[in-house]
């Protein structure tokens, strides 16, 4: 999902972008094609502000070790300058630790991303001002909770929001998990609006041992959309996405979209862990079928 831009002419049947030929019974995009390709957009927005935040957090790991195995005296705030992966963007840390009497048994982690007010040009070629900023709370099991606070334009498209990041263990190999809780909306230079709300769970299936391990995410849960236009839809994961952390989307799984009138439209993302370059959305027509669409909507860059 990290970076998915929708070539929606392919959608609406342009020619030359079109993958699959139009016919004069199909050639109008029915609503719920389009409500799935804004979710899909939308949802794209939100995991690409999370890789953003992962990616920041993952180069300044000695900020995020265990707080009580700090050497004794080490029990006042400490701001560091933090390192960053885009030249123009600026990261402080301001560590605090917990204190039980004069023992540290805990810490909070404030964490924030500044990319400046003129447009920071990053290392993906995406334009960026504003800031992202995080707390983080130590959890004994093993890692850290996060609350982050977005207020970030891309490319000039305004993102303000939050997202709730929970760090635990699963199953009989204690897999990490994490469940993310994000509320986000995403304004266009015309003012025009998108809105997401969701609930995803994510178990790290691969890559557990450490961090030179190939990492796979296996992603449940669901969300809700809406825009400006009034349109509404809800987005269900229905066989778990399965998103390898070097590749830019999942590469396989299942979705259903349905909109405001009850129409449901299928996202299919396929199976296997090879990266790929598109989505299928599948209309299943009228009642009897009729104009029943499939259409495979390529990734950008």
């Amino acid at each position: 999902m990290k970076r998915l831009n929708l070539i929606f002419a392919a959608v609406i049947c342009v020619v030359g972008i079109a993958v699959v030929s139009c016919t004069k019974e199909n050639a109008s995009t029915p609503q719920s094609i389009t409500s799935a390709a804004d979710a899909v957009q939308t949802d794209n927005a939100v995991v690409g502000i999370t890789d953003l935040i992962d990616d920041y957090q993952s180069i300044n790991t000695t900020a995020f070790v265990d707080p009580t195995l700090k050497a004794a005296g080490a029990n006042t705030p400490v701001t560091i300058k933090g390192l960053r992966r885009d030249s123009c963007a600026t990261v402080t840390i301001v560590k605090t630790p917990t204190l039980t009497g004069t023992t540290i048994t805990g810490a909070t982690v404030t964490f924030k991303i500044d990319f400046g007010t003129t447009g920071c040009l990053g290392h993906d070629g995406k334009a960026r001002r504003g800031t992202i900023t995080s707390t983080f709370t130590w959890v004994k099991a093993g890692g850290w909770s996060r609350v982050s606070t977005i207020d970030l334009y891309v490319s000039d498209v305004h993102h303000v929001g939050t997202q709730a990041s929970t760090f635990g263990v699963t199953g009989a190999f204690n897999h990490a998990l994490f469940t993310e809780v994000t509320d986000l909306t995403i304004t266009a230079k015309d003012g025009t609006w998108k809105k997401w709300s969701s609930n995803y769970q994510r178990e790290l299936i691969e890559g557990n041992a450490g961090a030179t391990s190939a990492k796979i995410f296996k992603i449940t849960g669901s969300s809700t959309f809406s825009n400006s236009a009034g349109e509404t839809a809800s987005y269900t994961i229905t066989v778990p996405l399965t998103k390898p952390a070097a590749c830019k989307t999942p590469t396989a799984g299942t979705v259903v979209v349905v909109n405001k009138a009850g129409v449901s439209t299928t996202i299919d993302y396929g199976t296997g862990t090879d990266c790929k370059t598109g989505v299928t959305i599948k209309f299943p027509g009228d009642k009897n079928g009729k104009g029943a669409l499939s259409r495979f909507i390529k990734f950008g860059i």
